[in-house]
């Protein structure tokens, strides 16, 4: 026998402890996002001195709070702190102006640890915060799954049989890239963790109330099956995310990670279908409850009323010309490189290079 055999032959075995037959066919134990603590920074902006002050005691920054206390510095502020302004209010030390730049950092980002990534065949490996995989996760969400995304142009395209669940996703994913790269080039915009959240489950959500055949459902089932019924998928998508929140009891952990309800329940459907409350009256005054008119532009990322250019369209631009096997002559990557927010005839909207 060649010595390369008898060396191996005489080598140890290391012997696993022999399991029983219940652990061989056990399935192993799904792995669900732990909310680790609540969040209460979501919301910075609300902060007065004394909530700032409080912050920087959990960072470990105490010795810092009396000078804050003493110039006033609120949550609005905290987002305009740079550097110099650091070093004029008397914190002399560059690492000691860095660990506070550092830690008001967080109050603006999400964080992304606790993320699951998925691989997509349109935008590739995304990454989403455990709230939204509690969402997905729900038996109501898994439900667009079964749902074709074109219809029945499944028939006529052999390709097309991706389905609403994976475009719920996409979308979900550009509604976070789009109002992540805002808050990034314009800081003074004072969007929070708390918007960015909101905007993301919007996109997330926006189309669970949509019937078998998507929009072959309520624009020809329904009419000839309900004549005179006015059912739309919008509306439909607001009471299956009610019913989604309910039935999964979700909202004391949306609560965790630093949703305020009712409030951004609000803000979330307002989003998908536009105003709540459309009585008489209120078209000369600001019509949403979620979010004030100084944040009118995150209205336009999900649904844009406005213009009909939003992140719906171009998940389905590249996801229907992908399995339809035709040119998608968009690219939304060159939009996010120009878009600003702009303030327009006394509101804020979503702009872009006119080239563009």
């Amino acid at each position: 026998m060649p010595v390369s055999l008898i060396d191996m032959a005489s080598r140890k075995r290391v012997i696993e402890p022999a399991l029983s037959t219940d652990e061989v066919f056990k399935t192993p134990e799904k792995r669900v996002s732990v909310v680790r603590g609540s969040q209460p920074d979501s919301d910075f902006m609300r902060w007065g001195v004394g909530e700032t002050c409080q912050y920087l005691e959990r960072e470990g920054l105490e010795e810092w709070k009396d000078t804050f206390r003493a110039e006033k510095i609120t949550g609005v502020g905290l987002r305009y702190l740079k550097d110099a302004d650091l070093e004029k209010i008397g914190i002399k030390h560059l690492g000691d102006r860095l660990r506070i730049l550092h830690s008001l950092s967080k109050l603006w980002q999400i964080e992304a640890e606790l993320s699951k990534v998925f691989n997509d065949p349109i935008h590739g490996h995304l990454e989403l915060h455990p709230l939204l995989i509690k969402i997905i996760d729900t038996p109501q969400f898994q439900r667009l799954r079964n749902i074709k995304q074109l219809g029945g142009t499944y028939y006529v395209f052999p390709g097309a049989s991706h389905n609403r669940f994976e475009h719920s996703i996409g979308v979900g994913y550009l509604a976070g890239q789009l109002v992540q790269t805002l808050n990034e080039k314009q800081p003074e915009l004072l969007i929070s963790r708390r918007d960015i959240l909101c905007v993301q489950i919007a996109g997330l959500c926006h189309d669970l109330g949509h019937g078998p055949f998507s929009h072959l459902f309520d624009g020809m089932f329904i009419p000839k099956a309900r004549p005179g019924i006015n059912w739309k998928h919008e509306v439909a998508s607001l009471k299956m995310f009610d019913y989604l929140v309910d039935d999964n009891s979700l909202r004391p952990v949306m609560e965790q990670h630093g949703l305020v309800l009712p409030e951004d329940l609000d803000f979330i459907k307002e989003q998908i279908a536009g105003p709540l409350d459309n009585s008489s009256g209120r078209e000369e005054k600001w019509p949403y409850k979620g979010r004030s008119k100084d944040k009118s532009f995150l209205y336009e990322i999900v649904a844009n009323k406005r213009n009909g250019i939003d992140v719906d369209k171009w998940d389905y631009f590249a996801r229907d010309c992908y399995h339809l096997g035709i040119q998608n002559n968009f690219d939304y990557r060159r939009f996010l490189k120009f878009a600003r927010v702009c303030e327009v005839d006394g509101q804020k909207h979503i702009c872009t290079r006119d080239k563009v």
